[in-house]
């Protein structure tokens, strides 16, 4: 029994241990690195944060949400990272994966129906005159509240919001 608790806790170790290199290796370097590794993988994974592609606003508006749910970022810090993820994970990177279609209006709005109108009046939905990197800030901090919706989806729930509920003209 005393040897089975000794491996398991070396193993617990080592995992730990390792943790910080893979994160190292998988993030492209530069000033908002330290912050993104400390403030944001302590509650999500890095495949999370790196597959989002949203510009200056979605990111503002993600990191201000994750900030007011409890994130450490100091003030004077969410600059340095919103230009860090901005930089290397904003919307020039954006690739849609292979194979994958755009979702029908009807089948989106159904999407919008389902993941957000359990929780909130649709109402509240088309009040909203969101740019589309402002609907990615939302989506992204609603599916991080627990929003039933699947990476592959947001995209679709994202242009069909910005789409429909936009800025006015």
């Amino acid at each position: 029994m005393k040897w089975m608790f000794g491996r398991t806790a070396m193993w617990l170790f080592a995992t730990a241990a390792a943790a910080p290199m893979v994160l190292a290796a998988q993030l492209p370097d530069g000033d908002g690195k330290k912050i993104l590794e400390t403030a944001c993988t302590s509650c999500h994974g890095i495949d999370g944060v790196t597959s989002m592609k949203m510009g200056k606003e979605g990111w503002e508006g993600l990191v201000a949400s994750m900030v007011s749910l409890g994130a450490q970022v100091d003030q004077k810090d969410a600059p340095v990272l919103i230009d860090y993820l901005v930089k290397n994970f904003g919307p020039a990177g954006a690739k849609p994966a292979a194979g994958q279609s755009a979702a029908s209006e009807a089948e989106t709005k159904k999407l919008l129906e389902s993941a957000c109108a359990s929780c909130h009046d649709l109402g509240l939905v088309s009040e909203q005159h969101l740019t589309k990197e402002e609907w990615q800030g939302v989506v992204a901090s609603m599916v991080a509240k627990g929003a039933s919706l699947t990476e592959k989806d947001a995209p679709a729930l994202v242009d069909y919001l910005a789409k429909t509920y936009g800025p006015k003209k």
